[in-house]
């Protein structure tokens, strides 16, 4: 027997966990000495595996920044065993699942979901990463563009540009300073200059350093125990054991040298912020008494006496965050984040002032036991009532999380506060002094910015903190405004649960109530048996969208009444009671979820709220001031997230645009808003679910609570929901130039619509073709082509209609990525053709598994129902039906379903495409149009080739290629007729010659975009035709209760 593979250790067994929880689990320790989580789950749906390895951008090589999220890239690119290089992802997607990994400064994690009968084969072909992967040379050029393309995708995000800038600060000696992305420059082109070969770096990375004994990993499915730890005995122990130590730095992030500074820095978007940064200890260790969760308590509290309280009085903030990031072994940096107003930031030192002011007082005041204690009670209830989270997303964290030194009974409870101990509280307050920190103020009229950032180009100015100042914050006064909290009035003491054995839970929730005034629906929880519970209330007012002056008013409402919420908002929310309140499609929405004991009370205070409510000026300029930077900044987010508003507001009935909405709170006034607020409860009517812990009778309470405060009259004003029908046989187009002229990437959505969402046969066909065609679209233009990081196809829903969609953000102009999706659909037609039974039929059963997969608790069952009933279809088993449809498909049906609706050949489709586009696109050199051309010609032929054979054989001829088309022809052909079985004819190569020479021409001019393209958008609107409102799918009283009223 191999002894790597001899029975492994058991490490735990007796691992703390919620009393909800009926998961097993087992920590065991291999031979090699990899450490693995095995959980036994005997109700899930989906399993999954997650691998974090203890080897991060912090190991990259001084010459190569972003080699280690490189190397996260390349994995996944084939293994020995598994050579086909998308073997792994197709897999997974035939399979209902999917993968992904991420790289942060000391780990790498990589993790899939698949469905639970899969896991055996899924985790076979995962294990094979860490023993042989290929690191293909074929695909190497390609991912070097994949991160290049990620890093751009982030090169006008503030968040982004402002962490790099945060990390350029620090000590030059530790790697916290480098760039830890990585883009073409960092992993090509300066090695290249230097005679390094980025390939064999790689090899040798992974090589020396991906070692057994720095591996985690967690193994969660419905198998046992025994059978999920024979699997990975047998396929992790042939994982190489290196010995390695784990990764450690003599230099810390962030000395003396570094501190004391006063940073301003300009940003992309209209924002103004100020962040106070202290490095404090390494609060991993600090597991038993978590000093940094008491401090960002009592920090982040916005009740009366906080300092957010105290500086949104002053009308200098709008919100404030703190908490603690951690930053490196025995390092962990404690941020205090504001987001300022106009007149806040003439006013950043009197700030940061009050700041250590309120430092002071807390320096000052002893800990405080009881503040503790609620927070440990309420840490402790939390824990014991946790429900299950997704596999992937378990297996990912827990993975990351035995990283950490602590005791492996402890690995699921990280989130409890053990121990109060004064000293280590003491000890923490004591890192919050004018010595220990530095400021970055941010604001667009900043001047005096006299450097920008290497990687970023951040406009930014760094001077040592004045001594004037510094005295000032040294020996500040306290200040009678600041004190600590009081007692939280939300924290629940009653945790009971009737347990009532059922048959089988219900399917649907019950209409209790239903009258012209207030619907309600009800369901006892009967599957998740926690004491917590989910209201949701949405307040019908028929007026709130028909104009966009209604719409920015009530909107703005909305923001008032919520900012009036927050005295007491954080004592809830701190107690596991949480609420929002938002603008829905049809008003008001109410939302609270979390411990019912004491939920009432919560739902009163802001129903009293609402009723009490008057617009206090002073609030409405500085909110009216936040919205019209948000309309503003939306402009200069990234294209891949604008996109959706324009489709939206294209597609459905009174949704307005940016620029509208824009103009409407321009021209908003005070005693318009006071006017508009003092008749906003005038006539409207009301929606519930109460759903959880609640009885009926509880229900009809809270349904009492609300009319009591209101008296909702009900409506006889019907409400539109509807949606727009595109023209049958149309294409038409969007094209909107991006507002943020530095950002060098575009977007297109390419959408079909493809019929109604209340029609149950529209829904399988489309839902289908989004599973037949995720992978392939994702192989081919993502990873194949690399038009862009971000690719995406599946399905896209409006109110009430149906699409199919493609979107990509990228470098490349729109007409070329649409001329790249229509080359793409086009070959989905012959996927499609050429399926067999058994392909078609396994995609079928990983679409079933999705639809029926479980909930796996409260939170997710509520957002179904709820999903339902706002829809206005109330189609409660509309997952079960969907089943029964798509098992009576065949696969003619799909292929005549494209053939008809989706085809670029389609004389009848109805095709809508919105094109964002970047002002100033890099320009194509003649061997970036040669690589893509040839890219797109072998895909037209179905000729598959490796995209590293052309990357050489134009490189061959750099800088002359496009007098060489002919002799980069010949040599691909020479690279592809070596292989057996493949053949690239002369009269194919004459072919792409041709091609070749057409798209180089100075005069080529696309084809596309082909169609008419919309000039008004409200003209466009009109000329269109709506959809039927939804109705409900049966009537309503079906759903009544048989004793209700």
């Amino acid at each position: 027997m191999n002894s790597l593979k001899s029975s492994p250790v058991v490490v735990a067994s007796d691992i703390e966990h919620p009393i909800v929880d009926d998961r097993k689990y087992r920590v065991i320790k291999l031979a090699n000495d990899l450490e693995i989580l095995v959980i036994h789950d005997p109700d899930t749906d989906k399993s999954s595996a997650a691998l974090d390895v203890n080897v991060g951008s912090f190991s990259d090589p001084p010459t190569l920044p972003g080699l280690a999220h490189f190397c996260e890239h390349l994995l996944f690119m084939g293994t020995e065993k598994y050579p086909q290089e998308n073997d792994y992802s197709q897999y997974l997607s035939e399979h209902s699942g999917y993968s992904n990994a991420y790289t942060s400064s000391d780990d790498t994690n990589y993790y899939f979901e698949v469905a639970q009968e899969y896991l055996e084969g899924a985790l076979d072909r995962f294990a094979q990463f860490f023993i042989a992967p290929l690191f293909s040379p074929d695909c190497k050029e390609r991912e070097i563009r994949a991160v290049d393309s990620e890093n751009k995708k982030n090169l006008q995000s503030d968040m982004w540009r402002l962490y790099q800038l945060e990390k350029s600060m620090a000590n030059s000696k530790h790697p916290y300073n480098n760039f830890s992305t990585g883009n073409y420059e960092t992993l090509h082109t300066n090695p290249a200059s230097q005679g390094i070969d980025v390939r064999e770096e790689l090899l040798k990375f992974h090589g020396e350093r991906y070692s057994a004994n720095l591996m985690k990993l967690v193994v969660l499915g419905r198998e046992s125990l025994d059978t999920l730890e024979k699997w990975v005995v047998s396929m992790f122990s042939d994982v190489k054991n290196l010995n390695k130590p784990k990764p450690s730095y003599e230099a810390i992030p962030f000395t003396s040298k570094e501190l004391k500074k006063f940073v301003k820095a300009k940003p992309v978007m209209d924002v103004k912020t100020l962040e106070l940064n202290f490095p404090v200890p390494d609060q991993y260790v600090d597991y038993d008494t978590r000093s940094t969760h008491y401090f960002s308590h009592l920090i982040g509290h916005e009740g009366p006496g906080s300092l957010l309280f105290y500086l949104k009085k002053k009308g200098w903030v709008n919100s404030l965050s703190a908490g603690s990031m951690h930053l490196s072994k025995g390092t962990d940096m404690f941020a205090i984040n504001l987001d300022l107003t106009d007149n806040g930031i003439g006013h950043y030192e009197e700030i940061i002032i009050n700041i250590f002011q309120f430092l002071k007082l807390l320096s000052d005041t002893p800990p405080q036991e009881w503040i503790f204690n609620e927070l440990r009670d309420v840490a402790d209830a939390n824990f014991k009532f946790s429900q299950k989270s997704g596999a992937s997303s378990t297996a990912s964290r827990l993975s990351a999380v035995m990283q950490r030194d602590l005791p492996r009974e402890f690995l699921l409870s990280t989130s409890l506060m053990r121990k109060y101990d004064p000293s280590k509280l003491e000890e923490f307050i004591g890192c919050f002094t004018p010595d220990n920190f530095f400021a970055v103020l941010v604001g667009q009229e900043l001047t005096g910015l006299d450097q920008k950032e290497k990687w970023y180009g951040t406009e930014y100015s760094m001077q040592n903190i004045q001594t004037d100042f510094y005295l000032k914050l040294k020996n500040c006064n306290l200040n009678e405004e600041l004190h600590i909290p009081l007692p939280n009035e939300f924290i629940p003491t009653d945790f009971e649960v009737e347990v009532k054995e059922v048959e089988s839970p219900l399917k649907s929730p019950w209409l209790i109530l239903n009258e012209k005034n207030h619907r309600l629906w009800h369901k006892k929880d009967d599957r998740f048996w926690v004491p917590k519970a989910y209201s949701t209330i949405n307040i019908k007012l028929p007026f709130v969208h028909i104009s966009p002056s209604n719409a920015v008013k009530s909107s703005l409402f909305v923001d008032l009444i919520n900012d009036a919420l927050v005295e007491f908002a954080y004592d809830a929310e701190i107690a596991g009671l949480r609420y929002s309140v938002s603008l829905s499609r049809y008003g008001i929405h109410v939302a609270l979820n979390g411990y019912n004991h004491k939920m009432s009370i919560l739902l009163r205070k802001i129903l009293q709220k609402f009723a009490d409510f008057k617009v206090d000026p002073e609030r409405f300029s500085i909110l009216r001031e936040k919205n019209q930077k948000t309309y503003k900044n939306f402009g200069y987010g990234v294209p891949y997230n604008q996109v959706g508003h324009y489709s939206g507001h294209l597609l459905n009935e009174n949704v307005w645009s940016i620029e509208e909405s824009a103009v409407a709170i321009d021209e908003l006034t005070f005693e318009q808003m006071e006017e508009f607020a003092s008749k906003f409860w005038h006539n409207f009517s009301v929606e519930s679910l109460i759903h959880g812990n609640l009885s009926e009778d509880e229900a009809v309470a809270f349904a009492k609570i609300v009319d009591a405060t209101f008296s909702p009259k009900g409506l006889d004003q019907l409400f539109s929901s509807r949606s727009l029908i595109l023209p049958v046989e149309s294409s038409h187009y969007l094209n909107v130039p991006l507002k943020d002229e530095k950002n060098i990437n575009s977007c297109i959505d390419y959408m079909v619509q493809t019929g109604n969402i209340d029609q149950k046969r529209d829904r399988a066909l489309v839902e289908l073709l989004g599973q037949i065609g995720q992978e392939p679209a994702f192989n081919q233009l993502r990873t194949k082509e690399q038009l862009g990081y971000v690719v995406f196809s599946g399905v896209r829903t409006t109110r009430t209609t149906l699409l199919y969609r493609v979107l990509i953000q990228s470098e490349r102009t729109t007409d070329y990525l649409e001329e790249r999706i229509d080359a793409f659909l086009n070959k989905l037609e012959k996927i499609l053709r050429t399926q067999t039974e058994e392909e078609f039929k396994t995609h079928v059963e990983s679409l079933v598994a999705k639809r029926l997969e479980k909930k796996k608790n409260l939170s997710e069952e509520h957002a179904r129902f709820w999903n339902h009933i706002q829809s206005g279809y109330y189609d409660f088993l509309q997952h079960e039906v969907d089943v029964e449809e798509l098992n009576l498909l065949t696969r003619n049906d799909i292929l005549e379903f494209f053939i008809s609706k989706v085809s670029p050949k389609s004389k009848s489709r109805s095709k809508l495409v919105i094109n964002l586009q970047s002002q100033h696109p890099i320009a194509q050199t003649s061997e970036k149009i040669i690589e893509s051309g040839l890219l797109a010609y072998f895909f037209e032929v179905d000729l598959e080739v490796a995209g590293n054979d052309i990357s050489k054989a134009v490189k061959e001829f750099d800088g002359k290629s496009k007098d060489h088309i002919v002799d980069i022809v010949e040599l691909v052909a020479k690279k592809i007729n070596e292989a057996e079985g493949v053949k690239f004819t002369e009269e194919q190569q004459s072919d792409a010659v041709k091609y070749l020479e057409t798209i180089l021409d100075d005069n080529y001019r696309s084809s596309y975009p082909e169609g008419t393209v919309i000039e008004d958008i409200n003209h466009f609107k009109s000329s269109l035709e709506f959809t039927k409102d939804p109705n409900p799918v049966k009537e309503l009283t079906g759903y009544k209760k048989p004793d209700s009223k």
